[in-house]
């Protein structure tokens, strides 16, 4: 199977990429929220135990044989290196938004999923969403790019509330 590399961001000029984020977060002065969409994300399906993962790899495992492969430096050369071991893959750069954040409070505000039981897909401001936690209080989520505004409109309504209190 050949890639679709004029479906990838990473294989545009960088002039022309813009975050679907960006327009809601630009008006905020929040530095806690930093605009991730634009990070390289490859989704892999299969046997995901056979996969090789590099030094720099971090595999989020979302069921026993799907999985989404993240920070990924040059997504279309990820996806021909999975795709020789046997597996499909496919650059979700575009695909997913992603947006990181900070407070315990805050998330819980945002889902109802166990925040000690993380990675896992779920709610998320009321949309699907895949949900990372960092160290502490940190966390990562990657959600439709589509809905890539509504959720950033959420999350600084959520910290508002928050500083209001």
């Amino acid at each position: 199977m050949t890639t679709l590399s004029f479906l990838s961001p990473s294989r545009c000029d960088s002039e022309t990429l813009v975050s679907p984020l960006r327009r809601a977060l630009e008006r905020a002065d929040e530095p806690s929220l930093h605009d991730l969409s634009l990070e390289g994300k490859v989704e892999i399906r299969g046997d995901v135990d056979r996969l090789e993962l590099g030094t720099a790899d971090e595999l989020v495992r979302l069921t026993p044989r799907r999985a989404l492969l993240l920070g990924v430096e040059d997504p279309l050369q990820a996806v021909e290196r999975i795709r020789v071991e046997g597996l499909l893959a496919y650059d979700m750069t575009g695909a997913l938004a992603g947006l990181a954040l900070e407070g315990e409070r805050l998330m819980r505000r945002l889902t109802d999923l166990d925040l000690d039981s993380l990675p896992t897909p779920g709610t998320f401001a009321r949309i699907g969403a895949i949900i990372v936690r960092d160290e502490g209080e940190r966390f990562r989520v990657y959600f439709p790019q589509e809905l890539g505004h509504y959720v950033a409109e959420v999350v600084l309504d959520a910290i508002a509330g928050l500083e209001n209190r």
